[in-house]
């Protein structure tokens, strides 16, 4: 946490390729009424330097160290974005409505972008686990066209991908994607993919931050089960994962009753009619145990928690609500 100490200081610091040293900076500091010592002002900016998420950098060529603000995290005299506008900026974007001018929306995504540096990548806790069944992210349909595309026709495809490497974000280019799902998370279409021919990993990541997508002449690689496991556990980290007693009613010839589909740990198995059987399983509350319950709704039905049946029943009144 940044402390009115180290925001002045940070405000002080100039954008490169300008410098200042230690000495300079406590000088300028004194005049604004902050009376610090060397030590402490060295060992305040070796802290900042160390968290990575201020766009601070150091210049070891020559002593004294000087000591600068990365050009592209500040430009010109601009101070250093504080938590609370971060914060700020982070949920603005969430909640813009769409019907507002698209030079609004990339001020404010520009910003947003900014602001996620601040917080080194990650997305404070208090505003990740928001509900987000308002957010609405505009997409570029041509773009999910040509995906849906290479998912269809078993299709490899190069694109670049909006990714942030060592607090700094950048758009890169991959000579081959394998698309093999797209789905609805919050609002948000995410698209599931594997990447070239020497990664072994699974990946997900929202489709508007996709871009330049080229449908290749080369058959996509299939995902393996392990490689899936490896996407489910990608999703799920960092979320908070609550162990839940999954309670659900099935046909005594499913699949899931023949364990061809697992759920969690199943605990308990009772017969309650000659066609019927209640399993009881410990698992995790996912977004892909969710998935997977609603795809096999039309069969399945979930007895408890009760939290869990009510998002398959608001899940499927949506779906209906298309078809009427």
């Amino acid at each position: 946490m940044l402390t009115t100490r180290h925001n002045l200081i940070l405000d002080y610091v100039p954008p490169s390729p300008r410098s200042i040293s230690v000495k300079q900076l406590q000088t300028t500091l004194f005049k604004y009424g902050l009376e610090i010592s060397t030590r402490m002002l060295q060992r305040d900016l070796q802290s900042l330097y160390d968290e990575g998420c201020f766009g601070l950098e150091k210049d070891t060529r020559s002593k004294p160290y000087g000591w600068s603000i990365n050009a592209q995290w500040r430009g010109g005299n601009a101070k250093v974005m504080s938590n609370e506008m971060a914060e700020h900026y982070l949920l603005l974007e969430q909640l813009l409505p769409q019907s507002v001018p698209s030079d609004v929306k990339q001020s404010v995504h520009i910003k947003a972008e900014q602001a996620l540096k601040r917080f080194n990548g990650h997305v404070p806790d208090w505003l990740s686990t928001l509900p987000k069944s308002s957010l609405k992210v505009n997409i570029d349909n041509q773009l999910v066209e040509q995906i849906e595309h290479a998912i269809k026709h078993k299709r490899a495809v190069r694109a670049e991908l909006y990714r942030v490497l060592y607090d700094e974000a950048h758009w890169l280019k991959f000579a081959e994607l394998s698309f093999y799902n797209i789905v609805e998370q919050g609002g948000v279409l995410m698209a599931q993919f594997m990447v070239g021919t020497l990664h072994d990993k699974c990946y997900q990541m929202p489709v508007y931050r996709i871009r330049n997508v080229h449908i290749l002449q080369k058959t996509r690689r299939e995902p393996s089960a392990e490689q899936l496991k490896s996407l489910r556990s990608a999703i799920n980290k960092g979320m908070s994962q609550e162990t839940i007693e999954l309670v659900i009613k099935v046909p005594t010839h499913s699949a899931v009753n023949q364990e061809f589909i697992e759920l969690g740990e199943l605990t308990d198995k009772q017969y309650i009619e000659d066609k019927n059987v209640l399993l009881t399983y410990q698992t995790i509350d996912t977004e892909q145990l969710t998935d997977e319950l609603f795809k096999c709704s039309h069969w399945l039905e979930i007895i408890k928690p009760e939290k869990l049946r009510q998002r398959i029943v608001s899940k499927l009144k949506a779906a209906t609500a298309n078809y009427l």
